[in-house]
């Protein structure tokens, strides 16, 4: 239920958060909902492979935490949307997406005041 209640308040950050999913390390997916709005712009198999690589990804950032510090966020900006991958807690990720034009500094913002 604690899941579900982080993903309902970032929905609610902006009309322009299309997609909120969380998944493990391992790219299980919890739990994932979205803006009644969306029109979904990839497959079931697309995003479920995105959600894998994204998680894989986070586990090598990681490694680099001794020498770079924590990994606080990650963006990737593409032409119709932005897609953010954000902790939550040591085993899981927020896998995010919004509009392309959206600010992403409001969503990271909102994100860290959960903690």
């Amino acid at each position: 239920m604690e899941i579900q209640n982080a993903v309902e308040k970032i929905l609610k950050v902006s009309p322009s958060v299309r997609v909120v999913s969380v998944c493990d390390l391992k790219g299980k997916l919890l739990y994932s909902a979205r803006s009644k709005k969306v029109n979904l712009l990839v497959s079931k198999k697309q995003s479920v492979a995105s959600l894998k690589a994204a998680a894989k990804d986070w586990k090598q950032r990681k490694k680099l935490m001794r020498s770079l510090g924590p990994c606080k966020y990650v963006v990737a900006e593409y032409d119709k949307v932005k897609r953010l991958v954000i902790p939550a807690g040591k085993n899981h990720i927020l896998y995010i997406t919004t509009t392309a034009s959206l600010d992403h500094n409001k969503v990271v913002r909102k994100v860290r005041s959960f903690k």
